[in-house]
């Protein structure tokens, strides 16, 4: 079914009952509000902080996954039908904060790189000046399979910015060399992604989804953008690949890259920084052959 929340939740997401939660949200960048079917979710450190589902008008269930506490003492919280149930819950989030930064959560690292993407490229400092907002992450595809971000590729310079339309991105983030090779490494992503392309419903499904989402996201203040995406362009999708913490000493990433599957319904980019930061600019991204080119050079500095 597809993302987005319908009126009232949105409402009262903005102004309303629940706006709290996104003022907080807003003060605290380790925060990122995503929003779900009817369903918004917190993620703090790439993990999931808090959901908020409707449960009838007006009525709210909030949860967090108690299994972060352990063995140890377990809150009992409210469901939010009125602002002292919403206090309630801003107060102890402190305390849900300190239970997931010492639980072993697996992906743990990949995961919060991913929300900082998150951030730099849709409020951050610099999200104005950045080449692509982020619509989405973990937007599920077929046979439980999941795309880590859905984004539009869309230039910052004026004149192109000013047609409101951009490149429909499917990105898949990987942390460390030794997940390039794992059942979902980079050529199971390749060919899972083209897959989903290849079904021109979908596509466009998916473009009309992401359109909505990224309008709601901009209503609520959670993209610096000052114009509304009407569309996306009839161009190649992008196939990103965020490879973060490549050691330049290990030899399997440009293997790999040699090696990639043909990519039949969507152009493969390689993601590479301006310096450091996870703001993405497009004439930092690369072709396969290029980022190739670039691990090689890094050998030589050695």
């Amino acid at each position: 079914m597809p993302r987005g929340l319908n009126d009232e939740f949105l409402k009262d997401l903005k102004v309303g009952l629940l706006f709290p939660f996104l003022r907080r949200v807003k003060a605290d960048k380790s925060l990122c509000l995503e929003i779900r079917k009817n369903c918004v979710n917190i993620y703090y450190r790439g993990g999931n902080l808090l959901r908020l589902k409707e449960r009838t008008t007006k009525v709210y269930t909030a949860t967090f996954d108690l299994n972060y506490f352990g063995s140890g003492e377990r809150p009992s919280l409210p469901r939010v039908r009125k602002p002292e149930d919403v206090d309630e819950w801003l107060a102890a989030l402190p305390r849900l904060k300190q239970a997931m930064d010492v639980f072993p959560r697996k992906n743990a690292a990949e995961r919060e790189v991913q929300q900082l993407i998150v951030r730099d490229n849709n409020f951050g400092a610099g999200a104005r000046s950045t080449d692509f907002y982020i619509c989405d992450i973990e937007y599920p595809i077929d046979h439980g399979k999941r795309i880590d971000i859905v984004a539009v590729q869309w230039p910052s310079i004026p004149a192109i910015r000013k047609r409101q339309r951009g490149r429909l991105v499917l990105g898949e983030l990987k942390f460390g060399d030794k997940a390039l090779d794992k059942v979902s490494g980079l050529h199971a992503h390749v060919d899972d992604v083209n897959r989903y392309l290849a079904d021109p419903t979908k596509v466009v499904a998916l473009k009309q989804e992401m359109i909505e989402i990224f309008h709601q996201k901009r209503e609520l203040n959670l993209i610096e953008c000052n114009k509304d995406l009407n569309a996306f362009s009839e161009e190649r999708p992008l196939l990103l690949l965020l490879l973060a913490n490549h050691d330049p000493d290990k030899r399997r990433l440009p293997e790999l890259l040699r090696a990639l599957p043909k990519s039949e319904h969507a152009d493969i980019g390689i993601a590479s920084s301006c310096l450091l930061g996870y703001g993405l600019y497009a004439p930092a991204i690369l072709t396969p052959e290029q980022a190739e080119q670039a691990l090689a050079r890094f050998k030589t500095c050695i």
